[in-house]
Parts: structure tokens; sequence; C-alpha cells
């Protein structure tokens, strides 16, 4: 029954999250779009195709957020290793501290961390820990999960081998992958509509990255995770607006800094650059207040948007903007100005 409680609770703190995220963007951002990105390694704007352009990332079956983590703890964190060895190996338990840490753990890593086996195990629910070890069941045949385990591998490895090189800065991580989302993806508004008439619609960061589609939760989850694969420490925030309705997107931390990012808001605004690493400052302009705000877990009340800081302003040029090249080798990203006038912005000093 606590697992069960656990899961109610879940849902429902998530469906007052994600209630709103279809809100329109503010109406103050430019509606300017253009076509294409041009990603320059040299003097010249041709966009590389060669094989030394690409990416040779590999899929990290555990990947983690530092805050998270922390906030978790490590027993939570050893329990998750521990839960994702037993279902590659195709096991039925693991070993785990005590039924608080299982409970929390089953509850919470998977959904943000391992995409596809939150999406294809699940809890046995009461009496699932016993003596030191955990037990949880699958939803598919082992058989069938490690049929989808190697598709989602591929996917996720392909995504970054695509819109990644193997020496490109956090920074420039995240930049490709944000402006990747605001053309390959797309807003789930069906879903949406059925949400407040079935609020135990699954969603889920797989959903979202086998689909094309999604909602803001999905959005932010797989947003970040794709970031963590690559390397890059990032989570998931959310909060309520100003007009009471919920949203959901990504806090990264690049260079011991932190930044909200929302991969949500951009889809659909190709190369729009107002949502890129923002401030508290900024994001609260948008409605979503620091001190109403949630970080990297909305389960844990001490742990909200008040205990991060994301002040940098040092990329308060590119909000309002829209990107219109990057030069990669002269760390230089050629925009329009929120006036609509092209401008360049060196991050150099940040990588």
């Amino acid at each position: 029954m606590k697992r069960a409680l656990i899961n109610l609770v879940s849902v429902f703190v998530t469906a007052c999250l994600i209630a709103g995220c279809a809100v329109t963007a503010p109406a103050a951002q430019p509606e300017t779009v253009t076509s294409h990105i041009v990603i320059t390694t040299s003097e010249t704007t041709e966009t590389p195709t060669t094989t030394e352009a690409r990416g040779h990332f590999e899929f990290k079956p555990v990947v983690m957020s530092s805050i998270f983590r922390e906030m978790m703890g490590e027993d939570m964190y050893k329990a998750y290793c521990n839960y994702v060895k037993a279902v590659q190996n195709g096991e039925d338990d693991f070993e785990v501290k005590d039924e608080h840490t299982y409970d929390w753990m089953i509850g919470q890593f998977p959904s943000q961390f391992h995409l596809l086996y939150a999406d294809y195990t699940e809890s046995n629910y009461a009496g699932a820990f016993k003596n030191g070890r955990a037990t949880f069941q699958y939803k598919i045949s082992k058989e069938e999960l490690k049929t989808k385990e190697a598709e989602f591998e591929k996917l996720v490895t392909n995504i970054l081998n695509e819109n990644l090189r193997d020496d490109y800065s956090d920074f420039e991580k995240a930049l490709a992958l944000y402006l990747y989302f605001s053309k390959a993806y797309s807003y789930d508004y069906e879903s949406y509509d059925k949400m407040n008439d079935d609020p135990f619609m699954h969603f889920s960061g797989y959903r979202f990255l086998t689909t094309g589609h999604g909602i803001c939760s999905e959005c932010s989850t797989a947003y970040s995770y794709l970031l963590l694969q690559s390397g890059v420490d990032a989570t998931v925030a959310g909060g309520n607006g100003d007009n009471g309705e919920g949203h959901g997107w990504s806090y990264v931390t690049i260079n011991g800094k932190n930044y909200h990012i929302d991969p949500t808001f951009v889809m659909g605004r190709e190369n729009c650059l107002s949502y890129f690493m923002m401030t508290d400052e900024q994001r609260g302009n948008d409605g979503y207040k620091k001190d109403k705000n949630t970080i990297a877990c909305h389960y844990k009340g001490d742990h909200n948007g008040s205990k991060y800081d994301a002040s940098d302003d040092f990329f308060a040029p590119l909000w309002g903007g829209t990107l219109t090249s990057w030069d990669h080798k002269k760390k230089i990203i050629y925009y329009d100005d929120i006036n609509g006038n092209p401008a360049t912005f060196d991050y150099s000093s940040v990588g």
C-alpha cells in the first residue's frame, strides 16, 4: 500500500505540474523563425558532413543528476545502480538497504534516469522488500525488453552522434540539443486536451523520444536525459506560473553554474534563443518565480527552488534573439537580436 500511495501522489503532483504546460510562450518574445541552422567549423559556412564531424557517444546505462543524487542520498543511488544491473541481467530482485529506500528509489529514479526501464518495469508493491532485497516485475517479456532496449540505445546514441561532436563543450552540447529540440519535436496538444478527462494518462520521456511529440514534463525529462547521456549535468524543474498553471523545464549545471533551459517553449519556434541559459530572474519574467519552483524532485518540500541559484546573466544578450548560424571553431553565435538586428555573441570564455 505504501508503494501504491507513492504512485498516486506521484501522478497527482505530476498532473498538477503539467496542467498548464500547453500555455503559449510569453507574447513579448519575437516570432521570427529561421529555416535552418548552420554550424561552421572553419572559415566556410558549410554544415559539417564528414565522419570526423560526428560524435562517437556510447549509451550509458547509469546517468545521474548531481543535484538529484545529493538530494536523494547515496543509499538510493546504490539501490538504483543495483536495480539497473538486475534488469540488464534479466533478474527479478536486487539488493537495497530498506523498504523506504526501495519505495523512493523505484518511484523516482527510473522515470528520469532510465526512461525505458521506467516504462517497462514496476514495483511488486506490498511485500516487495524482504531481507535486504527487493523484487520488481516486467510489464513485457524479458526477451521483448531486450529488443526494445537495443532499439532505445540506438535511438539515443544516434541523436547524440548526429547532433554533437566529440570536441563540443558542455555549453555547446546544451545548445546543439536545444536547437535540435526546436526543430525535431512537436507539442502533443491532443494528449494535453484529453488530460483533464483522464488524469492517469501515461506520459514519459520514453514516449516523447520514441513518438516525436509530448508535453512539457516529457520534453524536459527527455532533454535533461540526453544531456546526461552526453556528459552534461542536468535535471528537471517545475513550477506554477502567475496564472496558477503548471509547467516543467530543464535545469542544467555548466562550469559550476546553474541555468534554466526550456525545451518545450522552443518547440515549433526554430532556433529561438529566448529560453536558453536563463537566470532565475528571466524564468521569473515568464511567471515562474524562484520561491515557487521545485528542482529535481517535486516531492521533497525542503528542496524547492530557493535552495539553488541560477544568477549568471552572461547569456542575457541572446534572450529574445533568433540564431542564424554558429561557428564552433571561433566560438561565436550569429543571431538576430530581439529588435531583429544582426548580432554576434562570443562564448569562448565558457567553452
